[in-house]
């Protein structure tokens, strides 16, 4: 009968890819259910890569300002510098994790920042391109060390504004999108019963 019950516990032990699958599986749902108590981290996600996008082209950017000195273009990389780490801790502050509601001033202090960010973005984004367009008629040769940071500044301030404006788009639409998040099936399958318990996301 030892040997029988040993046969079976083997023959039902699951595979090494099962066992993979059903952990990606269980982290996946994991992920999902903390999505259900806070959809707003959706936002908060691509604000992030936002405020990195900008960070890692400043290089690029901080070059660019000092070959296109033009009117307002220092200030605004200073300012958008800046704004992109605080309007993290703004947004953080925004919505605390234990509290139901956002906190309605940190909020409207998130969005200003990322409306100034945005306004100076599109500033630099038309300034460079002017220059670089009246640029046009010097030789290559003078054009060469200009080529260098000009389009990586152009593209990074254009992909920055683009992900700023989407993250606000998120920000805004977070209970909208929050409610089709908490629709998804998040049930946990026990297998040895064979019953479902229902996790309750306000309770975890």
């Amino acid at each position: 009968m030892a040997e029988n019950q040993n046969v079976i516990e083997t023959e039902q032990k699951p595979s090494l890819g099962a066992r993979i699958g059903g952990g990606i599986k269980e982290r996946l749902r994991k992920f999902v259910v903390n999505l259900k108590r806070r959809p707003m981290n959706v936002a908060f996600f691509v604000l992030i890569v936002s405020s990195l996008i900008y960070l890692f082209s400043l290089g690029k950017i901080s070059q660019a300002g000092l070959g296109y000195p033009k009117e307002g273009v220092p200030i605004s990389i200073f300012v958008n510098t800046l704004f992109s780490i605080l309007v993290l801790l703004l947004f953080m502050y925004a919505f605390p994790k234990r509290a139901k509601k956002p906190k309605v001033v940190m909020l409207v202090l998130a969005f200003v920042f990322m409306a100034v960010m945005l306004g100076l973005d599109i500033l630099l984004y038309v300034q460079w391109n002017k220059a670089w367009i009246a640029d046009q008629v010097l030789s290559d040769a003078q054009l060469a060390p200009k080529r260098k940071f000009i389009f990586g500044a152009i593209n990074g301030v254009l992909v920055h504004a683009i992900f700023l404006g989407l993250a606000a788009l998120l920000t805004a639409t977070y209970p909208l999108y929050g409610k089709l998040i908490k629709k998804i099936n998040t049930r946990k399958v026990v297998e040895s019963t064979q019953l479902t318990e229902a996790l309750d996301t306000e309770q975890e």
